[in-house]
């Protein structure tokens, strides 16, 4: 759990460069309190959000295409934001600070996760951003799917968002179970937390995939690092630092 919290967030936040990080911090990043409540996520937030989401359009899609359809349409949508997920990730969180510009795009929305990375306030996206992608999503689906998939796709992709989400909360944040009923979901997470330490304290330009490695496959972007390396032990990757918030 982090403790110490920073008191001069905005100045500091600015002064970072890509490989200071703060272990056990809590970061400030507005003055203004007002804002930097809008930074700010506890992490039931999005299932309260977007779980009636779900529910909603999980039953449209069902009147619509019907079970056996309805499936292939949630993968469907599931996969999309896999994609989704690493674009954003890749290209756009950690877009290159090379300018004042760039280094306040990349630093508010996603590099002072890394500079802070027990910061259990920041671990999930605040529904500020995760409300305005769903709507403008839905409105993508809409306009390019028949109005029959619109619903399941949706689906798929609000669940995909939500096993984002709650992954990178859990790999930061919880240990990883030892109790043999759990071993099916311990493998799962042991898998999410060694690809993603290796991205926070190994090599910020491999691992881009959190809910799944798929993509990273896809485009190469597998770290090395990991091939053939033993399995995590309590939350430590071989070769990086111990990530237990």
């Amino acid at each position: 759990m982090a403790r110490q919290i920073t008191a001069n967030g905005p100045d500091k936040v600015m002064q970072i460069d890509d490989h200071t990080v703060y272990r056990n911090t809590i970061a400030r990043m507005f003055r203004s309190g007002f804002f930097e409540a809008f930074t700010k996520v506890h992490p039931i937030v999005p299932a309260l959000v977007f779980v009636p989401v779900v529910l909603y359009f999980a039953w449209a899609g069902l009147q619509a295409l019907g079970p056996l359809l309805l499936i292939p349409a949630i993968a469907g949508g599931i996969l999309f934001w896999s994609f989704t997920e690493y674009v954003l990730h890749r290209w756009l969180f950690h877009i290159e600070p090379s300018n004042p510009v760039s280094k306040i795009i990349y630093v508010y929305l996603h590099g002072i996760h890394h500079h802070y990375p027990d910061d259990h306030y920041r671990l999930v996206m605040v529904p500020i951003i995760s409300v305005p992608l769903a709507i403008g999503f839905y409105f993508l689906f809409a306009a390019t799917l028949p109005a029959i998939w619109v619903a399941g796709a949706f689906t798929g992709m609000v669940l995909g968002y939500l096993s984002y989400d709650y992954g990178h909360w859990a790999t930061h944040h919880i240990k990883i179970p030892r109790s043999a009923w759990a071993r099916p979901l311990a493998a799962m997470l042991k898998g999410q937390r060694k690809r993603h330490l290796r991205h926070h304290f190994g090599d910020h330009d491999k691992g881009f995939g959190v809910s799944t490695g798929l993509w990273d496959h896809v485009f190469r972007t597998v770290d090395p690092a990991l091939a053939g390396s033993a399995p995590i032990v309590g939350g430590t990757a071989p070769g990086v630092e111990d990530e237990a918030a």
